[in-house]
């Protein structure tokens, strides 16, 4: 955890420096669909498929050169899992939604429409349902975030993320997948049971940017 504060430091005075030395800058909204899963280490445990959800939010982009700028963000993430199985012949889906304000620090790379990107992430989580779906009811209840063991999910989420796509004058379209570091299970659970979960999410994106 230090080495990340440590690395978000040097991030926040990197793009502080350019936003008053370069001119190159852009701001744009950002939105797309998400598949999201879990990566689970632990004794038990059903099997989880991706789910899907959404991201959307502002994004500003900081040119260093022609080809070379660092973007970031306050996207609205979504993450979680679902699990299909059956019990006493009732097919049934659990799904497991939080939603993040994920913050990415993007070192960029583009050349004649071409776009890449790579970079740390950090998240924090501000909300989300867990929902039960059987025999044609629905269940749900909002998700606590905490270290306890009677919440859901720790309330800090970070990783690392990728993305690849085209621009298309103002419009970009990508592809993007970000990977999970923290173990997202409440701390003082983790630490009794030994178990580890971290988020994975595949996403496509589209971007409008406007700027110089």
């Amino acid at each position: 955890m230090k080495n990340l504060n440590r690395m978000l430091c040097i991030a926040a005075l990197f793009l502080f420096g350019i936003t008053t030395a370069n001119a190159q800058l852009k701001f744009g909204l950002k939105a797309g669909l998400s598949l999201a899963n879990i990566n689970y280490d632990g004794e038990d445990g059903d099997e989880t498929e991706f789910l899907p959800t959404f991201h959307a939010g502002p994004i500003v982009e900081f040119g260093i050169t022609e080809s070379i700028g660092v973007g970031t963000g306050a996207l609205l993430s979504g993450k979680g899992f679902q699990i299909k199985d059956e019990f006493l012949g009732e097919k049934f889906t659990s799904k497991a939604n939080p939603l993040y304000l994920q913050i990415p620090v993007m070192l960029q790379y583009k050349n004649n429409g071409f776009f890449a990107a790579i970079g740390p992430y950090i998240a924090f989580g501000i909300g989300g349902q867990l929902k039960t779906e059987v025999a044609g009811e629905t269940d749900s209840e909002p998700i606590d975030f905490g270290n306890s063991e009677l919440d859901g999910f720790s309330p800090l989420d970070f990783g690392a993320g990728l993305e690849l796509g085209y621009s298309f004058g103002p419009v970009r379209v990508s592809g993007s997948y970000n990977l999970g570091l923290a173990n997202v299970i409440p701390k003082d659970y983790a630490d009794a049971s030994g178990e580890k979960a971290t988020h994975t999410v595949i996403g496509v994106s589209a971007a409008y940017l406007f700027g110089k």
